[in-house]
């Protein structure tokens, strides 16, 4: 006969811990109070920091524990040492547990995990420890599950893509909840971001079918009343409006971008473009990477490729356009595989040959890495000697160089193409920006815009500013003098056949 003395001990301490009511929880906050009675098994939460988001990804954890025997809820944020001092201790335990009546002995310091007497089990943990959370979610996901990714907004996209796509896969059932909780990104971009409906987006209604979408601001808090107040100290003390941008975003959620807050000063206002996109695009079949190709634009007859092999990182070429008479660098091409994609050389060679045949040139350099093997292996075995090394040594220069072709409106990308989320998301490491050096932000790692940023050395070494025409008054005093000088040398028996030719063309003009 089953024991049914621990459930009964399990219901008879949930009738004297306080419920896990929403109402009470919300407190008048509206738009919480939707989140956390949502049913919809894909969700999708964006608020601006110190908005109650976290608070409200707790209670579901809580209440669905609560409520669901032997259920699993699991909280991943970037990393497990961050959420044990921003969330399992001030917000779940002390916040909420506490609130709630739940003893300290359920708790498990050293795992984060919280274990009710219904066999229901709440884990809190970093997407950096992958391995660990594996075992503890088993295949247990089916019955009222949850997963919460915060942070979402700067999770690595290959990490959210394995987690989502494969990890959770298999575990899924129809009582399964997924979160994907986050703040406001700096610019528009990402995949956090775009998993918003359209709608939502733009500040309507999120009606969608898919993830269901929820968004407040800091002023929506009721939780914190005395934040208003301390808003208008601040304005008054700052000489600041309601109007300026960091307060309609932090506070009201207003779709305010931050372009600074990136490594690259890209705009899609001033540098984007729609590709006329030529018909031999469909054609080629592109193995393991993604194309984008553009018909080049007026004055678009020269062509430098660079290429980043990527290895752990995605594989890239990107192909760039300009000419003599023209100001603009056109980004015409780029081929890029997902991360952790073997990529053979056979493979990037049959790529290259193509861009090489639609856009013709011999300026191509190549990320060489360690050493040349891979860049001497190009001209022995397939045909293309003339692929350089790329210049590595000035990297903060190399980028500030780009931001200023960016800022002038010179350089030009295709609207929706890697290089322009490369332009949108990368970021520098700051804390290595402080100790004096410079590397990316390990939260994206931009390797179409290194491919591009080899290339364009092709670019710099050699434009040069298109020629301010003369004016027509200086020109015919220029052509008269060679008149005379022709003079002369007629009567001296020699002659300028340079001259001529030059002399002809003027006078055919005029």
């Amino acid at each position: 006969m089953t024991n049914l003395r621990p459930l009964l001990e399990a219901l008879a301490a949930r009738a004297t811990r306080p419920r896990w009511d929403p109402i009470a929880f919300a407190g008048g906050h509206g738009p919480q109070l939707a989140f956390v009675t949502d049913p919809s098994p894909y969700q999708h939460v964006m608020c601006a920091r110190q908005s109650g988001k976290t608070w409200g990804d707790d209670f579901i954890l809580g209440r669905n524990a609560d409520e669901n025997p032997r259920s699993v809820g699991l909280f991943l944020g970037l990393k497990g040492t961050g959420v044990k001092v921003s969330n399992w201790v001030p917000i779940w335990k002390q916040g909420l547990c506490e609130r709630h009546g739940i003893p300290d002995d359920w708790h498990n310091e050293t795992t984060m995990i919280t274990t009710w007497p219904n066999g229901s089990r709440v884990m809190f943990g970093g997407t950096d420890d992958l391995s660990n959370v594996k075992k503890f979610l088993g295949n247990s996901l089916r019955n009222h599950g949850i997963v919460i990714i915060d942070e979402a907004q700067d999770q690595p996209p290959g990490v959210l893509k394995y987690i989502l796509n494969t990890l959770l896969v298999p575990m899924l059932g129809p009582t399964t909840k997924i979160i994907q909780s986050g703040v406001l990104p700096d610019v528009p971009a990402g995949p956090f971001y775009e998993r918003a409906h359209p709608q939502a987006l733009d500040g309507e209604q999120c009606k969608c079918k898919g993830w269901r979408h929820h968004e407040w601001g800091r002023a929506a808090n009721v939780h914190t009343p005395e934040a208003m107040a301390k808003l208008r100290d601040h304005m008054r003390e700052h000489n600041l409006t309601i109007d300026d941008p960091q307060i309609q975003r932090d506070w009201y959620m207003r779709r305010v971008w931050d372009l600074s807050a990136t490594a690259y000063r890209y705009s899609r206002e001033r540098n984007g473009y729609k590709a006329e996109v030529p018909a031999w695009l469909e054609t080629v079949d592109w193995e393991h990477g993604i194309a984008f190709a553009a018909m080049p634009h007026e004055g678009i007859d020269q062509f430098t490729i660079g290429i980043d092999p990527g290895g752990s990182d995605r594989t890239s070429i990107v192909v760039w356009g300009w000419g003599e008479h023209t100001h603009e660098i056109q980004h015409v091409a780029e081929w890029a595989t997902p991360r952790d994609t073997p990529v053979p050389l056979s493979e990037i060679a049959s790529t290259l040959s193509v861009f090489v045949d639609k856009y013709p040139t011999d300026d191509i350099y190549w990320d060489p890495g360690s050493g040349s093997l891979e860049i001497d292996t190009f001209g022995t075995d397939y045909g293309i000697p003339l692929v350089r090394a790329a210049n590595k040594s000035d990297f903060p220069g190399q980028v500030r160089r780009v931001n200023d072709l960016l800022t002038k409106g010179w350089l030009r990308v295709m609207i929706g193409s890697a290089l322009e989320e490369d332009y949108q998301r990368a970021r520098f490491d700051q804390e290595a920006r402080a100790k004096g050096t410079w590397r990316w932000s390990s939260q994206w790692h931009p390797d179409p815009s290194e491919a591009a940023r080899y290339g364009l050395q092709g670019y710099w070494a050699s434009y040069t500013e298109p020629a301010v025409p003369k004016p027509i008054e200086e020109q015919k005093r220029e052509r008269w003098a060679k008149k005379q000088r022709r003079v002369q040398a007629a009567k001296a028996g020699t002659r300028d056949i340079a001259d001529d030719e030059e002399l002809l063309i003027g006078d055919l003009l005029e």
